[in-house]
């Protein structure tokens, strides 16, 4: 599928997923698999859905218009038209980078817990991530990482305490893929090109994100030309996983073109 690891699951119209950063993201073990099946049951069920990875061995430069070009050549395959995507986290980054770079291909638009560029806080910690990474401090980086995902001082320092000790589960065994994709999304930055999007667009957003603080997505949703916003005020960083998510991407997805 252009060179990129996919799972394809259900029946129904063709849904391209774009999940966060991970270890399975450009190698995918069967655990990684059977845990990505385990989180997009409720989509599959409806949908038939092409959950898209990165493409292994990506270079020092890449760019998040690169990890978009690659999608791009991915939805040609999948779908003779305009297609519906949804993407989580850095993989939302990438979705709005392809409705930028490639309105005609995008249907529909599902960000969850994404905005048009990473918050300050989100932006130093994976910066600090990718740091320790270099460094071979794996254990350092999952920390770094997964504390992130909240902005609650007690719960960030029980997720980084987790980090340390699932180091596997939340950076993997190889890094480098993951490294440079952290640095593309360093510099991703499209407010300026947000009018460009022609996809009707769900954002939801957690009101206690540590990477895109919520009014950070609020100007996202201000500059996108057909955009709804959904909050989980009490929540940090959302998976399709997290309660009432799944259920408000599939009615966004079900709305008439």
């Amino acid at each position: 599928m252009a060179g990129l690891p996919f799972v394809r699951q259900g029946r129904g119209t063709p849904t391209i997923l774009l999940p966060g950063v991970g270890p399975g993201r450009h190698h995918p073990s069967a655990w990684d698999r059977a845990l990505l099946r385990l989180e997009t049951a409720p989509l599959a069920r409806a949908v038939e859905l092409w959950t898209l990875g990165r493409r292994h061995g990506l270079p020092e430069g890449t760019t998040m218009s690169d990890l978009s070009d690659d999608v791009a050549r991915a939805a040609a395959e999948i779908s003779g038209g305009p297609i519906d995507v949804v993407g989580t986290s850095t993989g939302g980054s990438i979705a709005l980078q392809l409705a930028v770079d490639h309105p005609e291909l995008v249907r529909r638009l599902v960000l969850v817990s994404s905005a048009h560029r990473l918050g300050d806080d989100g932006r130093d910690a994976q910066r600090h991530t990718a740091e320790r990474l270099r460094a071979g401090d794996a254990r350092g980086a999952s920390a770094a990482l997964l504390g992130q995902t909240t902005t609650g001082v007690p719960a960030s320092i029980a997720l980084r305490g987790l980090g340390r000790l699932v180091p596997h589960v939340v950076v993997g065994e190889r890094h480098d893929d993951l490294v440079v994709t952290l640095d593309a999304e360093d510099s991703f930055d499209v407010e300026g090109r947000l009018g460009a999007v022609a996809a009707p667009t769900l954002v939801v957003a957690g009101g206690a994100d540590g990477f895109y603080p919520l009014e950070l997505v609020v100007r996202t949703v201000a500059g996108l030309p057909d955009a709804t916003l959904a909050v989980h005020r009490r929540s940090g960083h959302l998976g399709l996983g997290s309660w009432g998510v799944s259920r408000e991407v599939l009615a966004h997805l079900a709305r008439a073109s």
